[in-house]
C-alpha cells in the first residue's frame, strides 16, 4: 500500500503538533537511555490533566495495549468478554491472547450501538463490556442518558469499558467525572494515537475508580512506555490551543467528505470520529473502485452484521482523491 493514500487505519494526516515535534528533536540525543522503569512521572501529568488523582490513572500502550491489560487484570478461564460488531479488530486479538471467549452483538442498522440487546447478552461468564464511543468503524455515539441506564442495568459484578480513542472528534461528550463518582466498575480508554498524531510513540491512558485501577496497572509492562511519549505526551497535553486547531480542520474535512458523497448519491452513516463509514453490499467492490483512484479503505462485510467501508478523514487532497475515484461508481451506474 505504499503508494496509495492510506485512509484504513484512522491515522492522523498530519505530523506531531508543532511544539510535541520540537520536543521530539530534542529527545533524539537520549535515545539510548531507557525510560521509567514505570510511568509515575507521566501518570501524574495525565492525572493532572484530566483532573483526578494519580491513583485512578493507568498507562499503557495505546488504548490496545490498556485493554489487554484490562482483560489480564478481569477475566479468569472459560471467562468471556462482550463487544459489539462490527467493531476495532483488535479486539477479538486481545481476547484469544488472554485465552478469553468473545461474545458479539451486531450494531443497530445505523450503525449504532445496539445497548438492549448488549445487556440482554450480558451472560453469568461474561466479565468485561467493550463500549466505543465514538464507534470505530461507524464514527456513532452513545448518548449520556444511554450510557447511565446501560450501567444502571449491568450492576457492578462486571467491568464496562468504555473507548475513547476518538472523543475529540465528538461535538461533545460525557461527563466523564459524573460517571466515574457513580460507577466504580467504569474503565475509560484514551490514547494518543489519533488526535495527537502519535500512533507510532504507542502510549494512552485508563482512568477509573482507584480500587479497580490498582488492578489494571498490576499488569503495566516495566520500561512499557517509551521516553520518546514520556517526552511527547507532557506536551501535547499542553499544546491544546494547537491541538484544537487540528481537531477542527479534520471536522471541517469531515463535513466536506460526507457532503460529496450525498452529493455522489453514496450512502454514509453520521460520524464522530475521524473517519465516516459508507454503507454497501458490496464492501469489496466498493474498496476496489477506491484503490483504482489510490486510496486505501477498510472493507467491513461477511458475518459482521453491517457491511460497508471505512474511510479515514485526512486532508483536503485526499478527500478529493475519494470524490474522484468513487465518483466513477455513479458515472458506471449512469
Amino acid at each position: 500500500m505504499t503508494d496509495l493514500i492510506p485512509l484504513h487505519l484512522n491515522e492522523s494526516p498530519y505530523p506531531p503538533l508543532p511544539s510535541v515535534a520540537s520536543a521530539l528533536q530534542g529527545w533524539i540525543n537520549e535515545a539510548n537511555r531507557y525510560p521509567e522503569f514505570l510511568p509515575n512521572a507521566l501518570r501524574s501529568v495525565v492525572a493532572d490533566f484530566v483532573g483526578v488523582g494519580s491513583d485512578r490513572v493507568s498507562m499503557g500502550a495505546g488504548a490496545t495495549g490498556l485493554a489487554y491489560q484490562v482483560l489480564q487484570a478481569f477475566c479468569g478461564p472459560g471467562e468471556r468478554f462482550l463487544t459489539s460488531t462490527p467493531t476495532f479488530d483488535g479486539y477479538p486479538i486481545l481476547a484469544d491472547l488472554a485465552g478469553v471467549g468473545v461474545d458479539a452483538v451486531r450494531l443497530r442498522p445505523d450503525g449504532g450501538t445496539d445497548l438492549p440487546a448488549m445487556a440482554a447478552a450480558i451472560g453469568a461468564r461474561t466479565r468485561v463490556i467493550v463500549l466505543c464511543s465514538p464507534h470505530n468503524p461507524t464514527g456513532s455515539v452513545i448518548g449520556e442518558d444511554e450510557l447511565h441506564r446501560f450501567l444502571q442495568q449491568v450492576g457492578e459484578e462486571r467491568i464496562v469499558v468504555l473507548d475513547q480513542a476518538y472523543f475529540e472528534f465528538a461535538d461533545s461528550g460525557p461527563d466523564i467525572h459524573r460517571l466515574l463518582r457513580c460507577y466504580p466498575n467504569l474503565l475509560i480508554l484514551r490514547t494518543f494515537s489519533k488526535a495527537h498524531g502519535l500512533a507510532a510513540l504507542r502510549a494512552g491512558y485508563a482512568i477509573g475508580a482507584a480500587s479497580t485501577i490498582e488492578r489494571v496497572r498490576h499488569y503495566e509492562v516495566p520500561f512499557g512506555i517509551g521516553s520518546a511519549a514520556g517526552v511527547a505526551v507532557p506536551v501535547a497535553l499542553a499544546a491544546t490551543d494547537e491541538l484544537a486547531t487540528r481537531v477542527h480542520a479534520v471536522r471541517t474535512e469531515r463535513t466536506r467528505l460526507q457532503a460529496a458523497l450525498v452529493d455522489l448519491g453514496i450512502e454514509t452513516l453520521p460520524s464522530q470520529a475521524n473517519h465516516v463509514f459508507v454503507r454497501t453490499v458490496v464492501p469489496v467492490d466498493l474498496a476496489s473502485v477506491l484503490r483504482g483512484g489510490g486510496v486505501a479503505a477498510k472493507v467491513y462485510g461477511g458475518a459482521e452484521g453491517l457491511t460497508g467501508v471505512r474511510i479515514t478523514v485526512a486532508d483536503r487532497a485526499a478527500t478529493d482523491s475519494v470524490v474522484r475515484a468513487l465518483s466513477l461508481v455513479r458515472e458506471m451506474s449512469a
